[in-house]
């Protein structure tokens, strides 16, 4: 083979090379739509809505299994949860919980599911690979949001009801902690760098902060924000994190060093879930009565883009894909 032929030769597999990288770089924005009983997939690379999946159920939340390219979505109405293949986009599976499934979420290791029963005040662990259920935990009442720690040893759950946040050890499969927050903590958010756990509490109007160092929840501090703060999500390396604040259509900006809110961004009607793309730069936001999502760029922190999704949009959960 000449020079020429072999120059022509690895320009070509450089170009094969990208083309399958920017395949597998490719990723979604899953936004549930509840009153429309169907999940929106929006193409981050062109912030553009490419395919609407009908998933009956008044679907809620979302939780997507990056290691399996699995997407799990809760429904309230349907018993349980619906699973959606990630590269084909379609819906391959339900399973059965019982009560009103609402918060979902995946383990970093994507070996397991966890679904929380807003009625049966309990969370159901589920296999990924066979979808088989492993334990049913009663935890405080009316569980929404669910975290997991980075090293897939604690779940943190929610318990709205109770103002309470539960702590579970995930190698026991039973309850640490259990430590009190604010008035009816929904959505939470983990900074595994900074070992801090974020609480968006919808009754006091303000985010709890505490401590996961040394496997215990310890208090750190309370920081007021809008009306009715619903999720939560840290962007640029955990120096900001961004809550929904449903009755002021704004979203808070809280500085995560110095604890305090440093600007409210005026959004859709009734922000709701709340996700950062890959890039950890922009965030975005699911607003129920707009049927809309807004995009926030975490460096001049601005609405840089809005899309129309569907009817009721809500996206509680990780909902983008990576």
């Amino acid at each position: 083979m000449n020079n020429q032929c072999k120059t022509v030769l690895q320009f070509f597999l450089v170009l094969c090379f990208a083309y399958s990288s920017n395949l597998l770089a490719q990723s979604y924005a899953f936004i549930t739509n509840q009153l429309d009983n169907n999940v929106a997939v929006i193409d981050l690379a062109t912030n553009e809505v490419i395919k609407s999946i009908t998933v009956k159920g008044k679907p809620v939340g979302v939780a997507v299994n990056h290691k399996n390219n699995q997407v799990y979505i809760s429904t309230p109405q349907g018993d349980g949860f619906t699973v959606l293949d990630g590269n084909t986009l379609e819906v391959i599976n339900r399973v059965k919980v019982g009560g009103a499934s609402v918060g979902i979420a995946v383990s970093p290791d994507g070996q397991r599911i966890f679904v929380a029963d807003w009625y049966e005040n309990s969370v159901s662990i589920f296999n990924s690979t066979d979808l088989h259920l492993e334990k049913k935990m009663t935890v405080g009442k009316s569980p929404s949001g669910l975290a997991v720690s980075h090293d897939n040893r604690w779940l943190y759950v929610a318990n709205r009801m109770d103002d309470s946040v539960s702590q579970i050890d995930l190698d026991k499969l039973s309850i640490r902690n259990t430590t009190k927050v604010g008035a009816h903590p929904f959505g939470i958010s983990l900074d595994k760098k900074a070992q801090r756990l974020y609480s968006a509490n919808v009754e006091s109007n303000d985010v709890s902060v505490l401590s996961t160092k040394g496997a215990n929840l310890k208090r750190v501090a309370r920081i007021k924000v809008g009306g009715r703060p619903y999720a939560s999500a840290l962007a640029l390396d955990g120096k900001l994190l961004f809550v929904t604040n449903q009755d002021d259509s704004t979203v808070s900006v809280i500085d995560t060093k110095t604890l305090t809110e440093i600007k409210q961004i005026e959004v859709g009607e009734k922000p709701e879930g709340i996700s950062t793309s890959t890039d950890d730069r922009h965030v975005y936001i699911a607003n129920w009565f707009d049927g809309t999502v807004s995009v926030i760029d975490a460096q001049t922190l601005s609405v840089v883009k809005t899309i129309t999704s569907s009817d009721g949009s809500r996206a509680f959960g990780d909902f983008i894909s990576r």
